[in-house]
């Protein structure tokens, strides 16, 4: 009895080695699925997980590589950039596959439009800048990926002395998303914001009507040169990020969502009506900032 257990267990063991042996890997960014791929569409991958009948697809630019069962890989070039700030507005990739997105985190609406000069405006050049503009919101956002749910293009329009002409148009709205829901580790960036002092050097406003983004670069020293360094009045989680308040900074709202951090710099972004907002903050352990304030310590020393 005893010999037959032992030999239905092996038997039982070879049957599971087989099966995993058969299953293909889909490597994520994230994550590894050991399924039994259908297919390889242009767009797509169909695949089972095994011993089940329900079919998936899963968007191709999702999937770094793929390893089938037979050590054969195939491997994907994702147009999926990363963005850390509006400076990378050119790798936010434009989808109108609603599957490019599934499983992917929504950051919320986008919208841009452009308008023509006059009507003698190029088509061509207004809807680059209505793309380009759509782009930049994305990226001030954190997304790396727009979905394009309505486009509208309105070519020049010539009037009469009874009708007033129409400057060609082109506006685009869609939803933004991201791939990596937070590129940077919640616990150390909280502890950085929490235990340093920061000084906004930048802050970046793109209106939706506005012809292009607008950005001012703030002044970090005080009367006496000293850099104005503050800390956060809070720090605080929702929703899986982390946000600031701070009565240093003019916001509109008083509460800034973190886009990217590290130990030195900061980008914060904040949205309100029309508009949207991005501040970037140097951190006390920046190498400008320490050298500023090496420099005044050292004047400081001096006069004494």
């Amino acid at each position: 009895m005893k010999k037959l257990l032992i030999l239905s267990l092996c038997i039982l063991l070879q049957v599971f080695l087989s099966v995993q042996a058969q299953t293909d890997k889909l490597y994520l960014k994230d994550e590894i699925k050991e399924v039994q791929v259908e297919e390889v569409g242009a767009n797509f991958i169909k695949f089972k997980y095994p011993n089940e009948k329900a079919s998936y697809t899963i968007s191709r630019h999702q999937v770094d590589k793929i390893v089938f069962a037979s050590g054969r890989e195939e491997i994907f070039e994702s147009p999926f950039k990363p963005v850390n700030s509006v400076e990378d507005f050119e790798n936010v990739y434009l989808s109108y596959l609603p599957q490019d997105v599934d499983g992917l985190k929504s950051l919320g609406q986008v919208f841009s439009k452009a308008t023509g000069v006059t009507t003698l405006s190029s088509i061509n050049n207004v809807n680059n800048r209505a793309v380009r503009k759509v782009k930049m919101e994305a990226a001030m956002l954190g997304a790396n990926v727009v979905l394009i749910g309505n486009t509208f293009q309105r070519g020049n329009q010539y009037g009469n002395e009874n009708i007033p002409g129409n400057a060609t148009m082109t506006s685009i709205s869609g939803t933004a998303y991201t791939t990596s829901p937070h590129n940077y580790n919640k616990e150390t960036v909280k502890n950085y914001l929490e235990n340093n002092q920061y000084v906004l050097f930048k802050k970046d406003q793109l209106n939706r009507n506005a012809f292009d983004k607008k950005t001012s670069v703030v002044e970090m020293y005080d009367a006496n040169r000293n850099v104005k360094l503050f800390s956060f009045d809070e720090v605080y989680e929702r929703d899986g990020d982390l946000y600031v308040k701070s009565r240093n900074l003019r916001s509109k709202s008083g509460e800034l969502r973190i886009l990217y951090a590290n130990e030195e710099n900061i980008t914060l972004v904040e949205q309100n009506k029309n508009s949207i907002y991005n501040y970037f903050l140097l951190s006390e352990k920046e190498q400008r900032i320490v050298q500023m304030k090496a420099v005044n310590d050292r004047k400081a020393q001096e006069k004494r």
